[in-house]
């Protein structure tokens, strides 16, 4: 027991240390695994909207089977029906809730989670509000011994600090950026779109550019988990490398693709002051599939600008003057001073002929 009191103390320490620094998640997730008989763990981040829960990147997991789950057996997850519509602090442990014989059925079981070396789950529920819910996931491996009265009741003493940590986290909702894309657009865009890293990995594609990418005879294809042209290779790696230069020479480009109807791809650099940006390191490149291009809007999105200040951005990239902008807009030169104000705001630029060169750089005009 006096060793259990000590481990418990240290734990408790380090629950609270994850408030005031998000670093202290990976360690804490480390020393509560291994001191309640378990391998394997993760922070989950679940999107209530579509019952899509995804690991995030504070994980002591194989990164294949990260892969894996956030991809597609996500899906096929039977905690979710049994968890999500529990309250907070609710633990799952997959043996008593589903039980042995559904497990040796389960297809999620046997082509996900036995072949990546999972054994069984316990999972709490730390965190929820309207369409978002946090979760600590602990897994033991195949082959290794399952946890003993002693570390399940361990577990259970710290519990109560788990939660308090998390609702007392401001940052607990920012924890992961592979999931954090859902919130800035990029998922609901209509046109198919692609966020690469400064080595062209992908690091994220909506649903519409999944989709393309599964036609046979879409000119694009992902390979190792890269973005290829098929025949339009050369130049696409070109225009990457463009968009993913040296700060102050990044630079937009359009890639016309042979097909019908008549596309473009955009390949811009993403702004460094941009929302997306602010989530990951190094540079960005977005890749987007448009038909028609409405190049305005997309940028409206990655600058979160209002239909009004688009507008304005528009006429400013024309080269117009405030008062010019203002009877073209038919509102008051205040209105847009007060519009250029948040224009410089949102795309970090200080005057009219700074905002106009961005607009014109990203637009590839």
């Amino acid at each position: 027991m006096p060793h259990m009191d000590e481990l418990y103390d240290s734990l408790v320490n380090l629950c609270y240390e994850c408030v005031l620094d998000r670093d202290a998640w990976r360690p804490m997730l480390e020393q509560l695994a291994a001191v309640t008989g378990h391998q394997m763990g993760a922070l989950l981040f679940l999107d209530q909207r579509e019952q899509r829960p995804q690991v995030t990147s504070i994980n002591l997991c194989d990164p294949a089977s990260v892969k894996a789950y956030n991809s597609y057996y996500h899906q096929y997850d039977p905690a979710k029906e049994v968890l999500v519509p529990r309250p907070i602090g609710s633990w799952y442990h997959d043996r008593e809730d589903l039980g042995a014989q559904r497990i040796r059925r389960d297809p999620y079981y046997q082509e996900f989670h036995l072949p990546f070396g999972m054994n069984s789950i316990s999972c709490i529920k730390l965190h929820e509000q309207a369409n978002t819910g946090i979760y600590l996931s602990l897994l033991t491996a195949v082959g290794a011994s399952l946890p003993e009265q002693e570390q399940r009741n361990l577990l259970k003493r710290l519990s109560p600090h788990l939660l308090r940590a998390a609702r007392m986290s401001n940052r607990l909702q920012t924890l992961e950026l592979d999931v954090a894309h859902r919130e800035l657009l990029l998922e609901r865009h209509p046109a198919p779109v692609w966020l690469l890293d400064a080595e062209g990995r992908v690091l994220f594609c909506n649903h519409q550019a999944e989709q393309r990418l599964g036609q046979l005879e879409f000119a694009l294809q992902g390979r190792q988990g890269r973005l290829q042209g098929k025949s339009l290779d050369g130049r696409l790696q070109a225009l990457i490398r463009q968009a993913a230069g040296h700060s102050g020479k990044r630079r937009a480009g359009w890639l016309p693709l042979d097909s019908e109807p008549p596309t473009q791809l955009l390949v811009t650099p993403v702004p460094d002051a941009s929302a997306l940006a602010a989530r990951h390191s190094g540079s960005l490149v977005l890749l987007a599939l448009l038909e028609n291009p409405p190049r305005s809007q997309l940028l409206a999105d990655l600058f979160r600008l209002s239909p009004a200040e688009l507008r304005l951005a528009e006429l400013v990239t024309q080269g117009l003057a405030p008062e010019t902008c203002a009877e073209r807009l038919n509102v008051s030169i205040n209105t847009i001073r007060t519009q250029l104000r948040a224009l410089f705001r949102k795309t970090e630029t200080e005057r009219q002929a700074e905002l106009a060169n961005l607009f014109t750089r990203l637009q590839g005009l």
